[in-house]
Order: C-alpha cells, then sequence, then structure tokens
C-alpha cells in the first residue's frame, strides 16, 4: 500500500493500493485531478507494480512529467517509483510514500495498574533519578545503562539537526526506542486535524510475521495526548478491569507505554510501546526514556514545520510579492488550502490601465526618460492596488492589468476594484508634480473595470509561467479601457450591477467591442479630483 503526497500547495493525498492504478490529468474523472492548464486532460498513468514499487507512465501528448528530476516521455515508457520518490507534472510535486501495515485501535478502558507523570519530567529524571536499592553493582549496571540512553539520545539530536522531513524523524525515533527498550511494538503517530485518530507514520513490530495481526489502546494514546502525560500500564493481562476484553486477550498485551511529542504550538502526536511476547514490563527507566526521545521528535517535528512554512512563505514572497498585497501573502503562507492556484472558473473584476498618449510622449523622449517616467507612475498605482485587496496581475508596456477577487474574493470585490481606479486618477497630480520635478512631461490614465466570469490559474509553458486570468471578462475590460477618455473610468453593467450605488455613474452608453457578439453597456464613474474630507467645514 502506498500514498501519493502532494508535496506543496494543497498538500493533498491519495491511497494506491497493491495491484491498483491512479490516474492523473485535468480533467475531471481523474483520480487524481490538477487544475493547471499546463497539465493534459489524460497526463500520466501511476500503479502499484509490487508491495515496495510502483510504475508512473506518461500518457500525454509532449507534455512534460519528471520522477526523481529526470525527464518521463511516451517513448521512455514506465519509469520506477520506490519509497520516498519524487514525481513532478507541471510545477506540482509529489512524493510516493510506502504505507505501512494499517493500524487499528482496540478501545479497551485503561488498566488499573496504569500510572501517569508530567511528560517534562522525563529527560530530567532519566539524568537524576536512581532506582536501585543500595547494590553497588546494580547501581553500576544502571549508571551504564543511562550512560547509552543518553549516547543514543545524543546521537539522535546530531542526526535530526539538518532532517527537514517528518516521515524520515519519526522512523528515526521508532528506530532508537526499538533498540534501547525492549519493546514488541512501537509507533509514532501524528495528530491530524480531518482524522478522528492520530495516523501511524512508522509501526515497528518485533515478530513482522505477525504484524498484521497487531492493534494498539486509543484510550491509552487519546490519555497520553489529551492529558499531555507520560503513560504506563503494567499487568495488563492480570487486570479484573479488562476480564472480558477478547481483543488484549487474544493479542496477549502485558504492559504498554505512550508519551505524547508536545512542542509549544500543542501535542503533535505520540510515540506507543507494548510488550505482548514478552512478560516483563517497562521499568521507570524505559518510560523516561520513551518520554527523553519522544521529547526530541517533537522538538524535530516542530523545527520540520517551522522550516516548511518558511519556505511556503519564502516561495510565496518571491512569486507573487511584486504583484499582491501583504495580507493575501500572509494568508496564503498559513493557509494554502484556500488557494487554488490551478486553473479554475472564478468571478472576478478585472482593471485595465493605460496612459494616455504615451506613444507620442514615447517618440520624443529618451529611453532612460520614460523608464523613470513608468517607474515613478507604476510605483504609485501599485501602491493604491495593494491597499484595496487588488492584485498587480501585470505590466502591459505603459498600462497595466489589475484582478480583484483573485486569488481570494469577496464580497466588495467591484468596489474595491472601482475605489482604486478613483484613488488612481486622483494619485496621477501627485505623480504629476514629481514627474515636473525631475523635468519629465504629465500624465493621464484611462481605466477600464469589468466583472465576470474568468479562468484564473497559473498559465504559461513549462520553462516560464505566470499568475493571471484570461476569457471573455478580461477581454471587454481590455477594451472599454481602450475606448475610455484621459482622466475617464468606464465600468460595464455587470460592474455597476456590485457596486450599490456606493459610486456616482453617468447615463449608460452601449459599445461595439470587437469578437463580442452583443453590445456592451458601460458608464463613466463621475469623481471629484481631489478627495473631499467629510469633517472639513462647510464655506461660508
Amino acid at each position: 500500500m502506498f500514498t501519493i503526497h502532494e508535496v506543496e500547495g494543497m498538500q493533498r493525498q491519495w491511497e494506491l493500493p497493491e495491484g491498483g492504478r491512479l490516474t492523473i490529468g485535468r480533467a475531471p474523472d481523474n483520480d487524481i485531478r490538477i487544475d493547471d492548464l499546463r497539465v493534459s486532460r489524460r497526463h500520466a498513468v501511476i500503479r502499484a507494480a509490487t508491495r515496495t514499487e510502483a510504475r508512473l507512465a506518461n500518457v500525454s501528448k509532449g507534455n512534460i512529467v519528471t520522477v526523481n528530476e529526470q525527464d518521463v516521455t511516451p517513448e521512455t515508457g514506465e519509469a520506477l517509483l520506490k519509497d520516498g520518490d519524487h514525481f513532478t507534472i507541471a510545477s506540482i510535486r509529489f512524493q510516493l510514500i510506502l504505507k505501512e501495515v494499517p493500524l487499528r485501535y482496540t478501545d479497551e478502558p485503561l488498566s488499573m495498574s496504569t500510572s501517569m507523570s508530567p511528560i517534562t519530567s522525563g529527560f530530567t529524571s532519566l539524568v537524576t533519578n536512581t532506582f536501585t536499592s543500595g547494590s553497588h553493582k546494580l547501581e553500576i549496571q544502571e549508571l551504564r545503562r543511562k550512560a547509552e540512553m543518553l549516547a543514543q539520545l545524543c546521537e539522535m539530536s546530531a542526526a535530526l539537526a539538518t532532517v527537514f522531513d517528518t516521515q524520515s524523524i519519526l522512523e528515526y525515533a521508532t528506530a532508537i526506542v526499538m533498540r534501547a527498550i525492549s519493546a514488541d511494538c512501537c509507533a509514532a503517530l501524528l495528530v491530524e486535524q480531518s482524522e478522528a485518530d492520530p495516523r501511524a507514520v512508522s509501526l515497528r513490530f518485533r515478530d513482522n510475521e505477525k504484524a498484521d495481526q497487531r492493534s494498539i489502546s486509543r484510550t491509552a494514546v487519546r490519555t497520553a495526548i489529551e492529558q499531555r502525560v507520560m503513560l504506563s500500564s503494567h499487568d495488563v493481562m492480570q487486570d479484573a478491569n479488562l476480564k472480558f476484553s477478547q481483543s488484549v486477550v487474544m493479542q496477549s498485551i502485558s504492559s504498554l507505554a505512550c508519551a505524547p511529542l508536545v512542542g509549544r504550538e500543542g501535542v503533535y502526536g505520540a510515540l506507543y510501546i507494548d510488550r505482548r511476547i514478552t512478560r516483563e514490563k517497562f521499568t521507570d527507566l524505559d518510560t523516561q526514556l520513551l518520554a527523553a526521545i519522544a521529547a526530541q521528535a517533537a522538538t524535530a517535528v516542530e523545527a520540520t514545520r517551522a522550516h516548511e512554512r518558511s519556505q511556503r512563505e519564502a516561495l510565496a514572497r518571491a512569486a507573487f510579492a511584486r504583484f499582491m498585497p501583504e495580507h493575501i501573502i500572509k494568508e496564503l503562507v498559513e493557509n494554502p488550502e484556500k488557494f487554488q492556484l490551478g486553473g479554475i472558473n472564478k468571478r472576478v473584476t478585472v482593471l485595465f490601465c493605460d496612459v494616455r498618449g504615451f506613444a507620442k510622449l514615447a517618440h520624443r523622449a529618451r529611453p532612460d526618460t520614460i523608464v523613470d517616467l513608468l517607474n515613478i507612475l507604476f510605483t504609485a498605482m501599485a501602491a493604491e492596488i495593494f491597499a484595496r485587496q487588488g492584485t498587480l496581475n501585470k505590466y502591459i508596456g505603459d498600462g497595466l492589468m489589475a484582478l480583484f477577487g483573485a486569488p481570494l474574493g469577496g464580497e466588495s470585490d467591484a468596489s474595491n476594484a472601482v475605489a482604486t481606479a478613483v484613488a488612481m486618477q486622483r494619485r496621477v497630480r501627485e505623480v504629476n508634480e514629481q514627474l515636473t520635478a525631475k523635468n519629465l512631461p504629465p500624465v493621464q490614465l484611462g481605466i477600464g473595470i469589468n466583472t465576470g466570469e474568468a479562468t484564473v490559474g497559473v498559465i504559461g509553458a513549462h520553462q516560464r509561467s505566470e499568475y493571471t486570468a484570461i476569457g471573455d471578462t478580461v477581454n471587454i475590460a481590455s477594451r472599454i479601457e481602450g475606448i475610455a477618455q484621459p482622466g475617464q473610468i468606464l465600468v460595464t453593467e455587470a460592474t455597476a450591477r456590485e457596486l450599490d450605488g456606493a459610486f456616482l455613474l453617468s447615463a449608460p452608453q452601449e459599445i461595439t467591442v470587437k469578437n463580442i457578439d452583443e453590445p456592451v453597456r458601460v458608464y463613466s464613474v463621475i469623481y471629484l479630483p481631489e478627495e473631499v474630507d467629510a469633517n472639513a467645514p462647510t464655506p461660508a
């Protein structure tokens, strides 16, 4: 059994059972659907060839698939994937993970012998407590074992210092536990918001032939996680409280222990151990070592999550900082599941802005003068777009395109777009003062705005792509911007309907737009050249 993990973005997961196959592509009926116009409707097929190997085939017509950075084409045939391998389709990266034997939980009540202790005491107690009763030989043995345990913890700390993968961290933790503590079963569990029970990330059994018959105590795990305590039970089979529990009898669990993975942001999961073959109970030294390993693992998991957030933030800022306001980038980093950066249809308001008379100006002025002029103008215009939750989509020569409602939409997208247009027109006076101070000519703007459905997403070639919108909604906005007079803001009827009377509009006029069958009704926004202070005294 495999799971396929989407490494970034929405971070979805899919199950791939042994002998099963999954289709990947843009069409809605694919098992793994990718909403990206660079992806074919039928792009790839992945199948579980054996228990430990999968095969991936590129079934698209010329589009790219890579496995571990190597291109896979229809001509090269199926590519081999093993546990931990990565494959990429368009810009979406996936990882194949070999899933361990499914973990089953049982619901027996806690044994009467159950003891609990604060999780924070594990490492301290491991160092300071002594359990022998005067025997010099036993004390030496205990100290020797403590030294070995501390060496294991130091080794674990060094090994995980540069590991930023939760699976690898918890695999290492269970390996240390099985080596240092004589347990018959060890499970590393991870809490996930979408799951009722913690998910088993790493499972190890002393007797692997019977691994598929094993389950663990849900009650013990939940108690340890919810109360944040180191929990242990011994003499489970002799406990009268459990005498009717058939699952415990069948598995012959004699003792168990569970330590939560506690970090600054909460409980990430737990490390669980039990004994089924041997009858010895876990000693205090065993449980304190388990708590110490759990603390080390929790620290490493916390560092991994911080590293992943930092990477997402760096990628988001690198990709979008010049085009999106800070609050949208922050939302993208903290809640990536809210964003669908593949091709989707959604309602947006599109704003186009252009400098009037620019061709004549460019013909007369020096190139460096033109660049200075546009940099001053665009800096001011971008500030107005960002101030009202807009996305600066692209610069188009002496103009620009902005989106309101993508990637995050709201009820005020149309109003924000028109408010931005008014602010841009007013800001032109300030910009012209800066241009005059630099001996540059003044400018005037024409602006067009339209609202409607558009296809929004990452669009382009494999080598270079951008987040943008396409469709009639965009084309109409561009066309009406083209007929706007200097200083004028034109909006379509679709935009006007969403303004709720917030702006004064002229009488409508109908215009013919190229490639659009029906005339388009537009309105001119009536605004004052300067913002009026509502608190200013009225002239006598």
